[in-house]
């Protein structure tokens, strides 16, 4: 099977390939998933944005990436036993003398960069199996216009599957730990980097398809000479200024 992915004219535009894919944001520096983060990205040079999306109890979809609320939050619990109200005055935990921040919806992340940005939503457990979960989606990035703009992943065939049923033209694709081969069902894959070393045709096979491909590895400057040569996509980065000037040095 041949895929045809088109990418934005503006992506295209930006500059040649790997493509910088800010990793929740800059999250290096700022909390993960914020408006922060995704600010300090775009203004480090990140061309494209990836976020985490959940579904809250009242059937808000909010950018966020455990299951739970520990770790990145001040409160506790799961976060689909909580309202949008309740999610909205938790504030996050994280790096930067930033103002306090608070979960972004995904409403709220579409109008602000998806005409700035390429995103990549990965859609996380224990939703987006069913119609009603990938209607609800479809319809949030339809109200900003966003089709063009935007790609969906996930770790879960089942929430992979349920895509392609349920919005067969929007782009999706796997994460995944391990594997040697790229799967021919989806146009977008990503798989952890060291994959690509154990069979440095894996990029190439993605190519020939027409697979949009960039590797799980949010810290790659010790790499990228690497991704240069296989020629991958994009690149995930927890800090795209760090990433981007390590490619500007490669290239000379």
């Amino acid at each position: 099977m041949k895929f045809d992915v088109a990418l934005p004219q503006s992506l295209l535009e930006s500059g040649e390939p790997p493509y910088v894919l800010a990793h929740r944001g800059c999250q290096a520096l700022a909390p993960e998933n914020s408006r922060a983060a995704f600010d300090l990205a775009l203004e480090q040079g990140a061309q494209a944005l990836e976020t985490d999306l959940h579904i809250s109890q009242d059937r808000h979809i909010v950018c966020f990436h455990d299951a739970t609320l520990e770790r990145m939050t001040d409160g506790r619990g799961a976060l689909a036993e909580r309202t949008l109200a309740q999610l909205k005055v938790l504030r996050l935990k994280g790096r930067g003398g930033f103002p306090p921040q608070t979960m972004p919806t995904l409403d709220e992340f579409l109008d602000a960069y998806a005409r700035r940005a390429w995103l990549l939503l990965e859609l996380k457990p224990p939703a987006w199996t069913s119609r009603r979960d990938i209607e609800l989606l479809c319809a949030c990035i339809d109200r900003h216009n966003a089709r063009e703009r935007v790609a969906v992943m996930s770790f879960s065939h089942a929430i992979l599957a349920a895509v392609q049923r349920y919005a067969p033209a929007l782009p999706c694709g796997p994460i995944s730990l391990f594997g040697l081969l790229p799967s021919a069902r989806y146009p977008l894959i990503g798989i952890w980097y060291p994959n690509l070393f154990l069979n440095p045709l894996y990029v190439r096979l993605c190519r020939r398809r027409g697979q949009i491909f960039a590797p799980l590895d949010p810290a790659p400057e010790s790499r990228l000479r690497y991704y240069l040569w296989l020629g991958v996509d994009f690149v995930l980065s927890d800090h795209p200024a760090k990433t981007l000037a390590k490619l500007r040095e490669l290239r000379g």
